[in-house]
């Protein structure tokens, strides 16, 4: 094999990994696994528990993943003939576990159920249902409230990707 040696990055491009994508001056820019396919997913609601506690109780192996929002935490599996993926941002401001199919399924509710029975919690456990993000007026969210933080007068900070979910869920501060 041949000595080949590739240059090192150019000094001035960002990491390809950190957001804002697609702007600087790298050429590149990466995606996860996680990032790649849940777009494909249907969220059909939210616990109010991290992943491990849910994926000890089944036997299942939380991987680390991360995408445009933060870190996350999550596992794919099989139960009772539906695909679930459940899924918790490390800087999720809401404290959720999202449940996601990864086939949709028109009756998501029977999935939800049947994951609540198997895991043995009840709808105590339950953040909310369906998907906030396609009829957020609809139905009042169950996420609790979190303290806003400060505003500084004059200063309009951009809202981070995390402001625009709590405000589609209908938790905007």
């Amino acid at each position: 094999m041949t000595d080949i040696e590739v240059p090192g990055p150019d000094p001035d491009w960002q990491e390809a990994i950190h957001p804002p994508y697609c702007i600087g001056k790298n050429p590149a820019h990466q995606w996860s696994v996680w990032e790649h396919c849940s777009p494909l997913f249907q969220l059909i609601g939210g616990l109010a528990l991290p992943v491990q506690p849910v994926a000890e109780r089944l036997r299942l192996r939380v991987e680390r993943s991360w995408d445009g929002l933060d870190e996350l935490d999550v596992a794919l599996f099989r139960l009772r003939g539906f695909s679930f993926a459940l899924s918790r941002h490390d800087g999720n401001p809401a404290g959720v576990s999202f449940v996601w199919l990864t086939q949709p399924h028109d009756d998501a509710d029977e999935a939800l159920d049947g994951l609540l029975e198997v895991v043995g919690i009840g709808e105590e456990a339950v953040a909310f249902r369906g998907d906030p993000r396609q009829c957020p007026g609809d139905r009042p969210s169950t996420i609790h409230e979190q303290t806003s933080p400060a505003r500084v007068p004059g200063l309009a900070p951009r809202p981070s990707r995390w402001a625009w979910f709590r405000r589609i869920i209908g938790k905007a501060s």
